[in-house]
């Protein structure tokens, strides 16, 4: 199975992390964490939390169109992916995780390397 973590890149067509995930024909989970991070943002308004959930549900949308849905979750991103990583496991399932670079702030650089190394 991948795991599918959607970010800032909420598109399905054109997206190469999840050409990527799909290539081999394994089962794909795809799901966005909402991470209380974004909340703590200054620039981080009323519209902006508007756009991520339209966002999310157009996705949702378009991965239901492909017999998929999106799983949402809620917490720190790499608790919640140890979490979910776990919980595949004791299932007999090793996922493997698939996601684009964050590049833009530092909190998802740490993050992403910090996820990349376990």
């Amino acid at each position: 199975m991948h795991v599918l973590w959607f970010r800032r890149d909420l598109r399905l067509n054109d997206n190469e992390i999840v050409t990527l995930a799909a290539a081999d024909k394994a089962e794909v989970l795809p799901c966005f964490i909402i991470d209380p991070w974004f909340y703590q943002q200054p620039d981080v308004g009323k519209a902006r939390v508007r756009f991520l959930f339209e966002s999310l549900e157009n996705l949702d949308r378009n991965l239901k169109q492909r017999d998929s849905q999106l799983y949402l979750f809620e917490g720190n991103s790499v608790y919640i992916l140890q979490r979910l990583t776990r919980e595949l496991l004791q299932q007999g399932i090793r996922p493997r995780l698939f996601f684009n670079r964050d590049v833009q702030v530092e909190y998802g650089i740490e993050r992403d390397n910090f996820v990349k190394l376990r």
